[in-house]
């Protein structure tokens, strides 16, 4: 009897001893999951701070050349003043400068020129000369291209006017690219001639015939390039104002006009021990940012750490859980059950509370907090967005003509389709009945926005397939803009809203922007 006692308690403590490794492998598991989410959050965090980075470099070296084709050749005051404002406006840019194109055959009367009306000191410089470094391969041009204007105007980069940027090696190849597109185009990175890393993004600007000025001192010319410079460090401090887990290895590498790719930053992650190697995974991720000029890729690495999981928290509930499962299995067993059926409803009661049922697209509770989410963004970045109002034209006749079946079918293949058609941080909700309502992020100009449209447009059209044969529909679509047609979701959505009207008013089938535009 002794014996048999034994043998129970013992296969009872084994019984134990297994349940509880069980449940601490779950736990553990779960752990870890949370830290998987928790690192993709900070990948998302942080991509999405570089990549509006890098998009704001395209936009303002867009507008600073713009000036560029409209300022009076030699009115260099008025281009200092509007780069003055733009850096200030963002000071991740370290330095607008424009160079200008003279002919080989016009460049010594050109240096007098500057010298006699500008600068007495002025003179035409090659750049191995200047920084004593050696000569490197360099693209041969029909014309030199100085450098004329900087600002802000530092006295350690001061011995730079006058360079010849297509003796600057990493400048050269960028230069030549530069005047056969009027795209932006990236250099490599490079060590500054003042110190620290940093690429430059060059467009080429000519000015129009009409544009040419008679008398006074030609400056610019018709005939330039605009540089934006960005230092490497601003990029990582944009990195550091996002979320930030200083455990994150990341590296930053930008595939300049070489295409090989170089690397642009990096940060370094705390060393980890062995163990931590041995039981615990390597979180990691690749983000290809796809930048008009400035591709850029980001590779990020964390590795879990023992005390990232076996928190004080952690080892209490596995302290806890090991008495429960010693005295009570059966309970415990019940109370995991209870707690994952409660938790799987209040998924589903989440989900129903957040979307619309026959779609599976967001309502309006969740289109609003969206909404919220794109105008905090709004205010602090002033990156705009849309609110677009999607009216399917005669689904009515659908329904009074095959049923509410085939007119479910027809909302659901829809609804499909305009998912398909938006981007992932897009949000396309179902507002009632057949009307959808879009909201669009991350629009540079209005065109951008009728773009979308249309490739809504061009979405919903298609033949669509149901039980009662190959139905055809059409959609009007009215867009409003943040903030040119309100900062509400309100006044927004009556915007796109009496857009769209007027485009059922036409004969339907259409997109219109609001206001005027429409």
């Amino acid at each position: 009897m002794l014996t048999k006692r034994r043998r129970s308690f013992t296969g009872f403590i084994a019984l134990s001893l297994v349940l509880t490794g069980f449940s601490a492998q779950l736990l553990f598991k779960s752990e870890v999951r949370r830290w998987e989410t928790r690192f993709a959050q900070h990948v998302q965090n942080v991509s999405g701070a570089v990549r509006n980075h890098l998009d704001t470099n395209e936009a303002v070296l867009a507008g600073f050349s713009a000036f560029l084709q409209a300022v009076e050749q030699s009115d260099a005051d008025a281009t200092a003043r509007y780069a003055a404002a733009v850096v200030a406006a963002y000071p991740q840019i370290y330095m607008l400068e424009v160079a200008r194109g003279v002919p080989l055959s016009e460049q010594y009367g050109f240096e007098k020129l500057l010298r006699l009306s500008w600068r007495a000191d002025f003179k035409l410089k090659d750049f191995p000369s200047l920084t004593q470094r050696p000569a490197l391969r360099q693209v041969q041009l029909n014309e030199t291209w100085p450098l004329l204007f900087m600002h802000p105007e530092l006295p350690q980069a001061s011995a730079l006017y006058g360079v010849r940027l297509e003796t600057v090696d990493y400048l050269s190849h960028a230069l030549a690219k530069a005047k056969r597109t009027v795209k932006p185009v990236a250099t490599p990175v490079f060590a500054m001639y003042e110190g620290g890393n940093a690429y430059i993004l060059l467009q080429r600007v000519k000015r129009s015939e009409g544009m040419q000025q008679r008398g006074g001192l030609n400056f610019f010319g018709s005939t330039m390039v605009a540089l934006l410079l960005t230092r490497t460090d601003s990029l990582l401090a944009a990195v550091h104002n996002a979320e930030v887990d200083h455990r994150v290895r990341l590296e930053a590498l930008l595939k300049a006009g070489t295409g090989v790719p170089q690397h642009l930053f990096s940060t370094e992650s705390e060393p980890t021990g062995a163990l931590d190697r041995l039981l615990l995974p390597l979180l990691q991720d690749r983000v290809e940012i796809r930048s008009l000029s400035q591709p850029t890729t980001l590779l990020f690495e964390r590795q879990l750490r023992l005390g990232d999981v076996l928190t004080f928290e952690t080892l209490t509930l596995l302290a806890i859980l090991a008495g429960a499962l010693v005295l009570l299995p059966v309970v415990l067993v019940r109370h995991f059950r209870t707690i994952e059926l409660a938790e799987r409803e209040h998924e589903r009661s989440v989900y129903l509370a957040t979307h619309d049922v026959l779609t599976r697209l967001p309502n309006r509770h969740l289109l609003a907090d969206r909404f919220g989410e794109a105008y905090a963004y709004w205010q602090r970045h002033g990156t705009p967005f849309a609110l677009m109002v999607v009216d399917l034209d005669h689904f009515k006749d659908i329904n009074d003509r095959f049923g509410h079946e085939i007119g479910d079918q027809v909302l659901q293949t829809v609804a499909d389709r305009m998912r398909h058609a938006t981007r992932a941080y897009d949000t396309v909700a179902r507002y009632g009945g057949d009307e959808f309502v879009v909201l669009v992020r991350d629009l540079a100009t209005p065109a951008d926005a009728e773009a979308a449209g249309r490739q809504l447009l061009q979405a919903i059209n298609l033949p669509i397939e149901t039980a009662a044969g190959t139905q055809s529909v059409s959609c009007s679509i009215g867009i409003a803009l943040c903030p040119s047609q309100g900062e509400t979701f309100d006044a927004l959505l009556t915007a796109a809203d009496q857009a769209m009207y007027r485009i059922k008013q036409r004969g339907r089938e259409g997109i219109a922007l609001s206001d005027s535009s429409g």
